[in-house]
């Protein structure tokens, strides 16, 4: 059976995890580099798993013609540039989201995708969680009607690094934009209208970078649907990530809480053990994502979630963030407009 030849770059958290992903756990997948900036996280990584070629500058990754397929999972700042030279290195790529921080950059990734006829998958990684996928097929069974509103809570248990926050392009492009994607998954249309109030509630450090730490979002939808988002970084209990989505003969919720099988309820106790973060409620989706990546490379099919997906939820963020800035609804059309 032929392997596909993979790559990642950036052994960040999810990089890490990705590599790690594709050094054991896919059988149609072998991982032959990973690139870092830091020689300490390339040492670190190679500690658990040898046998890998190890690349400080990711230039020198791409121009190795053993690899197939690249993991781009760097600094956010960095994803665009990385696409477009793997793009050019004529890689099949898989990056995390968002595709970029820059809508222009976007756009001309999107137009370059085409033109090169190039494989590029976005890592909207909630597309591939059980839940989620039993979600769309109910609603796709058409058993209970169209969707007519979605209530989408995510919550981080704490503030991120400075550091990873000064790049990640703030709290809308780096949380709400999974709500956003699938808001426009679920719903299967664009949205024309956004409206948002946010700020700075416990970590002023955010606000001393331009970020916030908490937004509530309206979104209007073309066949007259509405979505309302949570995001925050707020949760001291834990991670939360919850959507709702009411149809028309009925609705169907996703999310869980906990982190365990049974919740104890007694007159001295109420509570449940939550989930500490991302990776332990995402772990599966983020291999099933990766295994399709895998699996339509090597078949030649479709990529499932693609930079069209990528660049208009990055379109919604933009309106988002426009709103929270002016405190007025933004039409999707004034910001499309202002992008060409």
């Amino acid at each position: 059976m032929k392997k596909l030849q993979c790559a990642v770059i950036g052994l960040g958290r999810l990089g890490f995890h990705h590599a790690t992903n594709l050094a054991g756990r896919i059988p149609a997948a072998e991982l032959v580099a990973v690139s870092d900036i830091s020689q300490v996280s390339l040492d670190l990584f190679t500690a658990g798993v040898p046998n890998v070629k190890t690349y400080l500058d990711y230039h020198e990754l791409l121009n190795d013609k053993e690899i197939d397929a690249v993991i781009v999972a760097s600094s956010t700042s960095m994803h665009g540039i990385i696409v477009k030279d793997a793009v050019y290195a004529k890689k099949a790529v898989f990056c995390e989201k968002p595709l970029s921080l820059d809508l222009d950059e976007a756009e001309e990734i999107q137009k370059l995708v085409k033109k090169e006829n190039a494989f590029v998958q976005l890592g909207f990684m909630r597309r591939f969680d059980s839940g989620y996928v039993v979600a769309k097929k109910k609603i796709e069974s058409e058993k209970i009607g169209k969707p007519v509103s979605i209530l989408a809570i995510s919550r981080d248990p704490s503030c991120p690094p400075i550091e990873f926050a000064k790049t990640s392009g703030g709290l809308v492009m780096d949380m709400s934009i999974h709500d956003i994607d699938l808001c426009r998954w679920f719903f299967g249309c664009e949205a024309v209208e956004a409206y948002a109030k946010g700020g700075v509630i416990r970590y002023p450090e955010l606000g001393e970078i331009g970020d916030i730490d908490h937004a509530n979002i309206s979104l209007t939808f073309e066949n007259g649907e509405m979505a309302l988002l949570e995001t925050s970084r707020n949760s001291t209990y834990g991670y939360d990530v919850r959507t709702e989505v009411v149809c028309e003969r009925g609705g169907v919720f996703v999310g869980r809480l906990e982190d365990a099988p049974a919740v104890i309820l007694t007159p001295e106790e109420m509570g449940v053990t939550t989930l500490p973060g991302f990776l332990d409620r995402f772990e599966q989706a983020y291999f099933n994502e990766m295994k399709v990546f895998v699996k339509d490379v090597l078949e030649g099919n479709p990529v499932s979630v693609g930079v069209d997906d990528g660049v208009a939820a990055m379109i919604i963020t933009k309106a988002i963030q426009k709103s929270l800035n002016t405190n007025k609804a933004v039409r999707i059309k004034e910001v499309m407009h202002e992008a060409i």
